[in-house]
């Protein structure tokens, strides 16, 4: 695990025990809140942080995030039984519904221990902490239930999984609101773009993920540079052709 400060409030925890890419674990920290955005695969993976957390001096408030329900970003929510944990309505109903198959599939990649333990404030459309200047939105695209971060006084965009390099994963046939979000984004005109798999992101990204979109939405034939991207853009084609 690397540690790296991506501003004076935000630190990323970079882990790399999943072979294939590396995953990020951020956390935001304020006067009077800690926001913690997704939590790994258990409660070893969170070990550092909650040590973090236990060192604040001012007993600060810890809201934990979970962007979406894909069991990396949230098997170690049961480190925060005793904290909020905010997701799009959605998130927290298709984590309860998959959470034994994604344990199934991928207990290889539990730390410590992961136990079931959902979001326990939920939204639709928004919420937002005005004086710490932070705004979650729902994001659909990676999954139909994303949401997204946005740091209002840092103006850093938080994407969970929306983006990607070399290429992003499409998991939801609705590429038309995949698009929707991405185009939103803009609007924010954010200063630095970080997700969850990928760091130093660019409005330019943005762009040439939007064009990806459109291109794998009318079967537009695409030439990629590695056997690795070539096939995520055949999984991401039978997701789109399935839809």
């Amino acid at each position: 695990m690397n540690i790296q400060s991506i501003s004076q409030n935000a630190t990323v925890y970079i882990y790399d025990s999943i072979e294939s890419y590396l995953t990020n674990v951020f956390f935001i920290e304020h006067e009077s809140k800690i926001f913690i955005i997704d939590t790994f695969c258990g409660s070893e993976s969170m070990e550092p942080i909650l040590n973090r957390v236990n060192s604040s001096l001012n007993n600060k408030e810890v809201v934990v995030i979970n962007t979406h329900f894909h069991w990396d970003h949230v098997w170690g929510n049961c480190s925060f039984k005793d904290r909020n944990i905010i997701s799009h309505e959605m998130c927290r109903e298709l984590l309860n519904e998959s959470w034994e198959m994604q344990i199934n599939e991928n207990k290889k990649y539990i730390m410590g221990i992961a136990e079931k333990h959902l979001p326990n404030i939920t939204f639709k459309e928004k919420i937002s902490f005005y004086n710490e200047g932070i705004e979650l939105f729902h994001s659909p695209g990676h999954t139909a239930d994303s949401i997204s971060i946005f740091d209002h006084n840092d103006k850093i965009l938080y994407v969970g999984d929306n983006l990607e390099k070399p290429i992003i994963y499409v998991e939801n046939a609705d590429i038309s609101t995949y698009i929707n979000t991405l185009e939103n984004y803009l609007n924010y005109r954010p200063r630095k773009i970080v997700a969850g798999h990928t760091l130093d992101l660019t409005e330019q990204d943005i762009l040439n993920t939007i064009e990806y979109l459109k291109g794998l939405s009318t079967g537009k034939e695409m030439y990629f540079e590695s056997e690795y991207m070539r096939e995520i853009h055949e999984k991401n084609l039978s997701v789109v052709n399935k839809g």
